[in-house]
């Protein structure tokens, strides 16, 4: 792996993902995308920010089979609204990919620029217990439908990123670094991805000593 100018952060609902992710560009000066995606993505697939968020990280019409970053601009506007999301946000990455220093959580942004040996693909999990109490507190809801939309989320991003990529989501060999951010805790994780990165550049520089 080269110097590391992207991270990809695939997550477990309730897990701290989200949050990790906006610590870890702050202490490295890269910077955060998450929802912004939506707003690059409408302008690319012509599509507005509240289509293109309805199908944020939700499969729709699976049955349409295509080979997504085949088509070039004009092609794009005769497919389906789900897949013009899709390729939207897509295309979007590739972008962000291109021009460096990024942490893109979600999205498959790890399948989407898997080409790129500049990029960390990273899975962030946690017991479900301590997701149970983290989305229940951030959300003011029971731990009975906190359990219910970690199951409910967790299996909406399996599906999406099982489709598009022909991985399994969340398996240790679809990604570079799996942590449990249960056991390190949000700032701990943020600091063992960043010592990662640091020592991944140091053993880059020190190549062209």
């Amino acid at each position: 792996m080269a110097r590391c100018r992207v991270i990809t952060i695939g997550r477990q609902y309730g897990s701290g993902g989200r949050e990790i992710g906006e610590k870890l560009a702050e202490k490295l000066g890269y910077t955060y995308y998450d929802t912004i995606l939506l707003d690059k993505a409408a302008k690319d697939s012509g599509l507005t920010e509240s289509i293109i968020a309805r199908y944020d990280e939700k499969l729709a019409d699976k049955w349409l089979n295509i080979s997504l970053g085949m088509h070039g601009s004009d092609d794009i506007q005769k497919l389906p609204v789900p897949l013009r999301a899709v390729i939207g946000q897509f295309e979007a990455i590739r972008k962000i990919g291109q021009q460096g220093s990024a942490v893109i959580v979600g999205r498959c942004a790890d399948h989407v620029l898997r080409e790129d040996k500049n990029v960390l693909s990273v899975f962030i999990y946690a017991g479900l217990g301590q997701r149970i109490a983290r989305v229940a507190e951030r959300n003011d809801i029971s731990r009975d439908e906190a359990r219910k939309r970690i199951r409910n989320t967790d299996k909406k991003r399996a599906a999406y990123y099982e489709y598009y990529t022909d991985k399994e989501w969340g398996k240790s060999e679809s990604y570079h670094l799996c942590i449990d951010s249960g056991f390190f805790g949000i700032d701990g994780t943020v600091e063992v991805l960043s010592a990662c990165i640091q020592q991944q550049e140091r053993k880059e520089d020190s190549q062209y000593k």
